[in-house]
């Protein structure tokens, strides 16, 4: 642990700024973590040591928060939510902080769409920040609202039909969403016409794990009028049957 400790350390503001210093401890604890998802225990330990604990998330935060380069930001953002899901409740606040700050972001590149600015992150790391974080209610809570509606939407519209890891992310997104009646609004706008979007996927990818978590999405949705009346509109079971 003391490795993670001195990787960390070199992420906060008590050292110099040295950019290929700081990329390669990302990349080490990023990579801790791809190959053993189990050993994010390892810095939830760090967090909640008795004599010397370190608030990571924070650092996490913070350092996101200052950099201009965007591949630090999306190798930070993917240990960020990690850790988040991993320490529960207690790091609400900077797990809402840092979903309200990507979201923004993401709403203001929409309205900047012709500009040369970089994104704030990549839509890859943004799908899964959203698919991992609305994992826990209270912050799926904060995606149920018109600015969640847009960014959802305009990945469904786009990234969604472009790329397969990035469909699998917001439909799991969808589905997670569909247990919370305050969404239910969401899925039953005509005018949105999100489960046809979902369907549509179809046409472009054929992934299993995509296809399960569809019929997921739909068996949750299945029961409410509205959404059945949608579905059976685009014969929504019958596309995921033929495959």
């Amino acid at each position: 642990m003391a490795v993670i400790r001195g990787f960390f350390e070199i992420l906060s503001d008590n050292v110099l700024r040295d950019n290929s210093l700081i990329f390669y401890a990302l990349c080490h604890l990023d990579g801790i973590l791809e190959d053993s998802r189990v050993r994010v225990k390892y810095y939830v330990d760090i967090m909640n040591d008795f004599k010397n604990a370190v608030d990571l998330i924070k650092i996490l935060v913070n350092f996101i928060t200052k950099t201009d380069r965007q591949p630090a930001r999306d190798i930070a953002s993917h240990i960020l939510v990690l850790l988040i899901d991993a320490s529960g409740p207690k790091c609400e606040s900077d797990a809402k902080h840092f979903l309200a700050q990507v979201t923004q972001h993401f709403a203001d590149g929409i309205n900047k769409k012709n500009t040369k600015d970089e994104p704030f992150l990549s839509l890859m790391a943004l799908s899964f920040a959203l698919f991992t974080l609305v994992k826990t209610n209270s912050l799926a809570k904060e995606l149920t609202n018109p600015l969640g509606y847009k960014i959802l939407n305009e990945f469904l519209e786009t990234e969604c039909l472009q790329n397969a890891q990035i469909a699998y992310h917001i439909v799991g997104c969808l589905w997670i969403l569909s247990y919370h009646d305050e969404a239910l609004t969401f899925f039953q706008d005509y005018s949105q016409g999100i489960i046809e979007k979902v369907s549509k996927i179809l046409d472009f990818f054929s992934w299993e794990k995509i296809v399960r978590i569809m019929l997921m999405l739909f068996d949750n949705l299945k029961d409410n009028s509205i959404c059945q009346e949608h579905m059976s509109d685009i014969d929504a079971l019958s596309l995921i049957v033929k495959l």
